[in-house]
């Protein structure tokens, strides 16, 4: 099975899909990256949501 793989590899892939589940789902951008605290990570930022999607959009 190939895993995805970024860059840097700086954030964790789940944290990656659980934003881009909550963008998808309907939240804004900036909505989607204050929902990430929960994961007690260093904050991203809404621009940082904006490429992943451009990666998988």
């Amino acid at each position: 099975m190939n895993k995805i793989r970024f860059e840097r590899n700086r954030t964790h892939n789940y944290i990656v899909m659980y934003s881009l589940y909550l963008y998808f789902l309907g939240l804004r951008l900036r909505s989607t990256s204050k929902a990430l605290v929960i994961f007690r990570d260093d904050k991203r930022s809404y621009v940082a949501v904006w490429n992943w999607i451009q990666i998988f959009g």
